[in-house]
Parts: C-alpha cells; sequence; structure tokens
C-alpha cells in the first residue's frame, strides 16, 4: 500500500472519530500522527514536528488565555456591565456582537465563543429576552471577528505561515482587519435590522 492510500486511510478513521466524539480529540490526533510514524509515512521528527510549529504554539497559547480570562471572572464583570449598560434588546445586541468580535480578534473564535457563552445566557434570562436572540449573533459576530486580526483565527496564522514559507512574506498583525472591518460592520447591521425576522424566538424549557 502506497503512503498516499495509508494517509488517507488515516484521514478517514481521525474524521469518523471526531464525529463520534468518543475518544478526546487530542488523543485521537497524537494517535494519528504516531499511526503515520508506525507505518512508516513519517519519520519520528517528522511526526513530532508539529508540536514545535509556532502556529500550534500560538493557537495553544490562545486557548490559555481563553481560560484564564473566564477562571479570573473577567468575563463574570464584562456581563454585569452589558446588563447595567444594556437597556434595550437592540442596544445588548450590538454590544454583545462587538464584545465577541473583539474578543474573537485576539484569542479565536473558540476561545470567545466558550468564555462568553455562558455569560450571554445569563444576560438574557436576567434581561428578559429569548436567549436564542443573543446566541446566534453571538456566533455571527464571533466568526465575523476571526477576520480582524492575525490571532483571530488559527487559518489565519497558517495562512500567513504559508505565505512566509513560499517567500512572499507573513501578514501583519492587523492587515486582515482591511477586510474583517466590513465583514463585522456588515454582520451587525444585518442582525440589528433584520435579525428580528431571521432569528428565532427559542425559549428554554427550565
Amino acid at each position: 500500500m502506497t503512503d498516499a492510500a495509508i494517509t488517507l486511510l488515516v484521514l478517514a478513521a481521525v474524521v469518523v472519530l471526531f464525529v463520534s466524539n468518543r475518544f478526546p480529540v487530542e488523543l485521537v490526533a497524537i494517535g494519528a500522527a504516531l499511526t503515520l510514524y508506525g507505518t512508516g509515512v513519517l519519520t519520528l521528527p517528522q511526526a513530532l514536528a508539529g508540536f514545535a510549529d509556532p502556529a500550534v504554539l500560538l493557537i495553544a497559547a490562545l486557548f490559555v488565555v481563553s481560560e484564564g480570562l473566564d477562571a479570573s471572572g473577567v468575563t463574570t464583570w464584562v456581563g454585569q456591565s452589558l446588563v447595567s449598560r444594556g437597556g434595550t434588546e437592540r442596544r445588548l445586541l450590538l454590544l454583545t456582537m462587538l464584545l465577541a468580535a473583539g474578543l474573537t480578534a485576539l484569542i479565536g473564535l473558540n476561545g470567545s465563543v466558550a468564555a462568553l457563552l455562558p455569560m450571554v445566557v445569563v444576560i438574557a434570562m436576567r434581561s428578559a429576552f429569548p436567549p436564542s436572540r443573543l446566541l446566534m449573533p453571538l456566533a455571527f459576530a464571533g466568526s465575523a471577528g476571526g477576520m480582524l486580526l492575525l490571532t483571530g483565527s488559527p487559518v489565519n496564522v497558517v495562512i500567513s505561515e504559508a505565505a512566509a514559507d513560499a517567500g512572499v512574506g507573513s501578514f501583519g498583525f492587523a492587515e486582515f482587519a482591511i477586510v474583517g472591518i466590513p465583514i463585522v460592520a456588515g454582520t451587525i447591521a444585518i442582525m440589528l435590522f433584520l435579525g428580528g425576522r431571521l432569528i428565532p424566538e427559542r425559549v428554554s424549557e427550565t
């Protein structure tokens, strides 16, 4: 069997394991690297190279920062500030989306949503708003905010690194904002003016 066939089979197995969610994702990822090493597709230095890759280290560091924000109470403090300044549903929606986009730009989508999700649910319940009216815009604003800074998405880091390797130069830290700012502004505008018609109202049963 060729190296390409082995790699495709390992990739297919990884996708199945990720979708089934029966094993921790980090165990599956390390297992894939070890499998490729054991079958001779990769050498040992190649199998371990990812752990020293700057993109991987940066992404891991962003997850640590997001957990630190949550554990230190920063997100709770921000949530209380939003409730006190929110007022109308539209104003609260605007502030929530700006916060989601800004935080995502700094620490990435997964970290920001994980930190903001409990806070947004509490804000919605305290303000007597359906949680769905804030949660879906939170996801949309977070996705758009990933285009604001280099740290906004792992894809940005990988692309910048690939551009540097290709000899055309890496991207600047805020260079993505040229495209990201219009995307964030457009996303917020759509939610503010059309969100009432597009977002379903779903009330928690508990």
